[in-house]
């Protein structure tokens, strides 16, 4: 699994030359057997730009921790969408990627990581507990993943409740029962209809304190699906400000892994589109004042001296030129030339390594000409 740290690493990476390779991939299919022959065609590739400054054996040295991989068949039995090959001198990276990527090679002086962006802005990391009658999972998931917690101990379903109660009490009795449930209940031969309650009521306080310790060790939103009964009673055992006021209200045994993963992201969506939007109206109010700038060439010096607090971009746009710091100047083409980088990439990457974020957005939502924006630290 592709995360943050392995962002940062990439990000902090300065090992010249460095060689970024970005394929889509497939996880069935005839076309699997594609994947390995475009993933060398772009290693030629990098080997050729590469021959002009570099002997062959420090190219092959450099590129073989890649090339092995064309004939690895379990490797590319077991893909996601993506796939990111990152080379430099002493360093390599391979990195499964859960998104589709473009087909497309990059050498420079640092690695190329925008493609990797979107998996981070606007993933929208959550918890998912599904709880019913029968079973209880905890999902950790985000737009990209989605992916069910095996290590916790959850208890599985209402009707093992009354034994386990049962038994603790009779072991561990004291003068007053530990919430006065199911072992009173019985005792004094509660109704079918108010026992049937209690063993919930039990089972959800079994829930919450199983779950409670990963919510403080992780925050993030909490989605709940379940039977509106059982939801209502867990949200107010739980009482948890993280859970979501919308859940899934049916029940989640019912629905697909997909289907749940759909569904919960919907639920989370509209408060990051409400994010991302508040965050263009404070771009929108600051470029008059001269604290936000649509220009390129501004937003790349900018992020390269640290002043760029948030940049915005509008996903595969490159634009190509160069950035001359011994005069200061950036050059930026139409169309890549010998030497040239993607100027939107560097700003993206000197944004990260300064502690910036990176929003990407539609490209109507920015002000001419649309390509990138940045607010600004001063």
């Amino acid at each position: 699994m592709f995360s943050r740290s392995d962002l940062d690493e990439l990000v902090a990476m300065d090992a010249r030359p460095a060689v970024s390779i970005y394929l889509p991939t497939h996880v069935a299919g005839r076309e699997i057997r594609q994947d390995p022959i475009r993933l060398k065609n772009l290693l030629s590739s990098a080997a050729e730009r590469l021959a002009s400054t570099w002997r062959r054996p420090e190219i092959e040295d450099l590129l073989g921790p890649a090339e092995s991989l064309a004939g690895d068949e379990e490797f590319w039995r077991h893909q996601q969408q993506g796939l990111g090959v990152f080379l430099a001198p002493g360093f390599h990276r391979i990195h499964k990627l859960p998104i589709p990527v473009p087909e497309e090679s990059f050498l420079g002086d640092y690695f190329h990581i925008k493609p990797l962006l979107p998996p981070f802005e606007d993933a929208g990391s959550f918890w998912l507990l599904t709880i019913s009658a029968k079973h209880t999972r905890l999902f950790h998931a985000s737009r990209w993943e989605f992916a069910e917690d095996k290590e916790i101990d959850l208890p599985q379903g209402v009707g093992k409740i009354r034994a386990m109660t049962d038994y603790e009490e009779t072991q561990y009795a004291s003068p007053v029962g530990r919430r006065g449930t199911l072992a009173h209940a019985q005792s004094f031969g509660e109704a079918p209809e108010e026992l049937r309650k209690s063993e919930l009521i039990e089972f959800l306080h079994r829930v919450t304190a199983a779950v409670e310790p990963h919510l403080k060790a992780n925050p993030a939103p909490v989605i709940v699906a379940a039977h509106p009964e059982i939801q209502g009673h867990f949200r107010e055992i739980a009482g948890w400000k993280e859970i979501l006021p919308d859940g899934i209200s049916e029940n989640p045994d019912a629905l697909s892994e997909d289907e749940l993963h759909r569904r919960a992201y919907a639920l989370l969506e509209p408060q990051l589109a409400e994010a991302r939007a508040a965050a263009v109206d404070r771009l929108n109010a600051l470029l008059p004042a001269g604290k936000a700038t649509t220009k390129p060439e501004e937003i790349v010096k900018a992020a390269r001296y640290a002043r760029v607090n948030t940049l915005f971009l509008t996903g595969d746009d490159h634009l190509w030129g160069r950035f001359d710091e011994s005069e200061d100047r950036v050059v930026a083409h139409g169309s890549a030339a010998d030497g040239d980088i993607d100027l939107l990439d560097f700003a993206a990457l000197m944004t990260l390594r300064q502690g910036g974020s990176v929003i990407f957005v539609e490209r109507e939502a920015l002000a001419p000409p649309g390509l990138s924006a940045a607010i600004l630290r001063y």
